[in-house]
């Protein structure tokens, strides 16, 4: 089914609207399979979503990352007592898209390009399953969010050798990513609370550790090492 939410998109405009059930959050999943993402961030907790909610996120994930989509996935690294959650992770990993584990994770959420945000529930729409966030500035506010928490993230069990746990520290990470998603010394400043001066000095050790002679250069070597 075409979802009507997608069609005319105005991503400067900010919207706010209600997903009013599991099947109309599961129907918007399975209607994204068919548009052209280039990027998604999914942050899949256990719950509080169903399973058919949960299958429909996995299938667009496996979907997108099959068609060459950068796909991050933030999951949770117990998935012992959830034989099903543990499928689905390895289902999405298989795929090729690229996951982190953590400990707790209690928000979901799924972030696709610049255009919209699937976000847990506004009590101010009254009762829903979940909120369709579209604008640039509230779904880059939610871009931001996942890019700081994956930044912080180990990655997962039998990640390579070489894995940027063991190459770069908390503020590297977090400056690397900040750096490749365009933002200037200035910028990362006033993200991290760090002081420019600061930030100069992590950026050109990373570079470094790159054997990047640009920005640019240190953005898109990262992401072939799979370190962002």
């Amino acid at each position: 089914m075409e979802n009507h939410v997608l069609r005319g998109t105005d991503t400067a405009r900010t919207t706010l609207q209600p997903l009013t059930d599991s099947d109309a959050l599961a129907d918007l999943l399975g209607t994204l399979r068919g548009h052209r993402v280039r990027e998604l961030r999914l942050a899949l907790p256990r719950r509080p979503y169903d399973r058919h909610v949960r299958e429909q996120a996995v299938r667009l994930s496996a979907e997108l990352a099959g068609r060459g989509a950068q796909v991050r996935v933030l999951h949770l690294r117990d998935d012992s007592r959830d034989p099903a959650y543990a499928d689905d992770t390895r289902r999405i990993a298989a795929a090729g898209a690229r996951m982190r584990a953590l400990p707790h994770l209690p928000v979901w959420m799924a972030v696709a390009d610049r255009d919209l945000a699937i976000v847990p529930p506004d009590p101010g729409l009254g009762d829903s399953s979940a909120t369709l966030l579209r604008g640039r500035v509230l779904v880059g506010a939610y871009q931001a969010l996942f890019d700081q928490v994956w930044a912080r993230s180990a990655p997962p069990p039998g990640a390579p050798a070489g894995a940027e746990r063991d190459v770069l520290n908390e503020r590297e990470r977090e400056a690397l990513v900040l750096l490749t998603a365009g933002l200037t010394d200035e910028g990362i400043s006033r993200r991290t609370g760090l002081s420019v001066r600061t930030i100069r000095r992590t950026v050109a050790g990373v570079m470094a550790k790159l054997g990047a002679q640009s920005r640019f250069q240190a953005g898109a070597e990262a992401v072939r090492r799979q370190w962002i």
